[in-house]
């Protein structure tokens, strides 16, 4: 494991963003087939995702933010399955 001056911080965000983002992309993908989907965890992930991001210096932080909107957008793609699949039919 890397130690605390080897890590890359704006390379650890990017990474957790771009994994998160692929696992609300298979989670919706799940979700319109009809099949059941867990999403336990991801609320700690986002959250971790979230601390990170803050940490990043203002100047450093600005470089991962279309990343950032890409996990976003997902996330409501994701939202707007579930809530479908909510809906009463009828």
């Amino acid at each position: 494991m890397p130690d605390a001056e080897t890590r890359d911080p704006l390379a650890d965000v990017r990474a957790l963003a771009e994994a998160l983002t692929q696992t609300i992309g298979v989670a919706r993908a799940l979700a319109e087939s009809g099949r059941a989907i867990e999403l336990i965890g991801l609320d700690r992930e986002v959250g971790l995702l979230c601390a990170q991001s803050l940490d990043l210096p203002p100047d450093t932080g600005r470089r991962v933010r279309p990343q950032l909107i890409a996990l976003s957008s997902a996330m409501e793609a994701l939202s707007l399955v579930l809530a479908a699949r909510a809906a009463p039919s009828g």
